[in-house]
């Protein structure tokens, strides 16, 4: 293992907390609309997901549509889960595994946009191996040990990738390991597991250090990750409008990112604390404007939750998704 993986990501994760370029400022907005509309606070992690809302606060697009939006960068969705649990954040980037739970635990909120995962290409996650586990194909995950983080969108999809590639999940004995540096450093170290579930940067950057690519889940022709844009109850019925400008900003963020991804190429690895050693080849994220997660989607993760005993009854789609924001 090099010694500068931990150099780089320690620095990593000290950016994650820091109010720079990419977010924490918050945006200048329109006297006239302000008046009309409660600022936001929009919690994030300095991962691809969030990158929109660091370009439009960036382009001056939440001043554009008269809202006012402070972006809050937090170094752990741990954290992130209590901001929101503690009612610091209007808004957050989240999954939906993290969305239910939250209703479960008595925050009340609603799925209003995607951000990654749209379609299959968007939102990247990576099985892979230690560099000398001998590890090259699914199949080889059977008998060996596999890290992920319990109770997680990573659990799901490990669970999900199980089942269409056809392998014995009792074969194949999962490590807790929470812990995302971590995870990689001791896969790349090739110390207690043998392989483990990763998003990117983290993936990229640990195939370029030798890992071994087991499965790639852009290729698996159907979409199991998705993240979200979750925005409270409250702030949904009371501050409507500040949600709409928003959620304009947004969209329009992404199409900016979708029709000049180069220009944005530098900002992107920036704002996700790309390794330096991926800064030549790591692309710019892409995204799908006004979309939402499907009916199928949500049930789906509300089924393996309740399989799990983390949900006592699944969510109806209506008690998770607001479909009015795309629909309008």
């Amino acid at each position: 293992m090099k010694n500068n993986w931990k150099k780089i990501m320690a620095s990593a994760l000290m950016g994650a907390v820091l109010l720079t370029g990419c977010g924490g400022s918050g945006a200048v907005t329109d006297e006239q609309n302000a008046d009309q509309m409660e600022p936001l606070t929009v919690g994030l992690m300095r991962i691809d997901d969030s990158f929109p809302f660091y370009v439009a606060e960036k382009e001056g697009l939440f001043e554009k549509h008269g809202v006012t939006v402070e972006l809050q960068n937090f170094s752990s969705a741990r954290d992130l889960s209590t901001a929101l649990q503690g009612g610091e954040l209007d808004a957050l980037m989240t999954d939906p595994v993290v969305t239910a739970l939250s209703l479960k635990g008595g925050t009340d909120v609603r799925i209003v946009a995607m951000a990654l995962g749209a379609v299959p290409e968007e939102g990247r996650f990576l099985v892979i191996s230690a560099p000398e586990s001998g590890i090259t194909a699914p199949e080889d995950l059977e008998g060996r040990t596999l890290a992920i983080s319990n109770n997680t969108m990573m659990d799901y999809l490990v669970e999900q990738y199980e089942i269409t590639l056809g392998l014995d999940k009792t074969a194949i004995t999962t490590v807790n390991m929470p812990d995302l540096m971590l995870r990689t450093t001791t896969l790349l170290e090739g110390q207690e597991i043998d392989a483990a579930i990763l998003p990117d940067p983290l993936a990229a950057y640990a195939v370029a250090e030798g890992a071994n690519v087991v499965i790639d889940d852009t290729k698996l022709g159907k979409n199991f990750s998705q993240s979200v844009v979750t925005v409270t109850a409250d702030a949904i019925s009371g501050n409507r409008a500040a949600v709409d400008a928003m959620l304009e900003a947004y969209n329009e963020a992404i199409e900016m990112i979708n029709a000049n991804p180069e220009e944005y190429r530098a900002f992107a690895l920036e704002c996700a604390n790309v390794p330096e050693a991926l800064a030549e080849t790591y692309p710019t994220p892409t995204f799908t404007a006004d979309s939402i997660p499907g009916e199928e989607d949500i049930a789906q993760v509300n089924n393996w939750m309740v399989e799990r005993g983390l949900l006592d009854e699944a969510y109806d789609y209506t008690e998770m998704v607001d479909t009015s924001f795309i629909e309008n």
